[in-house]
């Protein structure tokens, strides 16, 4: 397995797995702002400095004030100490609802929602409850499937996995199993890769009979 380092390629990174921890580490050493940033966001910083060389300027999404209680959920209330619980994600459909109570829930859409809220407080917007519902009911509407969310190896990897007909039956324990062998070993993080990998694992590596 690679270690991490300032002079290391891109490619030498994408095709190496690192705990989130270790991420958060380099970033640090990197002088990479962290806060709460999530795993994924620090690979696309971590990426973007060991293609320029320069240190992002990003901000991390503001902490959660400290002391301070968690919002009002109500419509007009301004977007400050989110709570990203269950509670929260019934009050927004309840908005959503009262609109167009036929809408369903659509995978993929409180990670989404939590992207775009994150990205309007970075930018210093100033955005309230009913904008997150609005949000909320676009994604909700949202004709076929989302656009795949870039470097979010794990997800992608999974949707191809029970893409694949060869992977019918199997469970998530199965899709994880697959993905820790693929992890494990230098190379793309993909399914491709680990149904070339294992003969067994899916139908691209059986066409070949290798």
């Amino acid at each position: 397995m690679a270690k991490l380092h300032p002079g290391m390629a891109v490619e030498e990174f994408d095709d190496n797995y690192f705990y989130a921890a270790e991420l958060k580490t380099f970033a640090r050493q990197l002088g990479i702002a962290v806060g709460r940033r999530r795993k994924l966001e620090l690979e696309a910083l971590i990426r973007e400095f060991l293609r320029t060389g320069t240190v992002p300027l990003a901000k991390p999404e503001p902490d959660r004030r400290s002391g301070k209680s968690r919002d009002r959920l109500a419509a007009e209330t301004i977007v400050r100490n989110y709570v990203d619980d269950r509670r929260t994600k019934d009050f927004l459909r309840d908005l959503v609802h009262a609109r167009d109570p036929q809408l369903a829930d659509k995978s993929g859409q409180w990670y989404r929602l939590n992207e775009w809220r994150r990205t309007q407080l970075r930018a210093g917007q100033r955005i309230t409850y009913a904008d997150l519902g609005n949000r909320l009911m676009e994604l909700m509407r949202w004709e076929g499937r989302f656009p795949r969310i870039p470097a979010g190896r794990f997800n992608n990897f999974v949707t191809d996995f029970w893409a694949d007909p060869a992977n019918k039956g199997k469970t998530r324990a199965d899709a994880v199993a697959a993905w820790e062998r693929i992890k494990s070993v230098p190379g793309p993080k993909t399914y491709e890769a680990y149904a070339a990998l294992e003969p067994t694992g899916g139908s691209g590596a059986a066409i070949d009979g290798k």
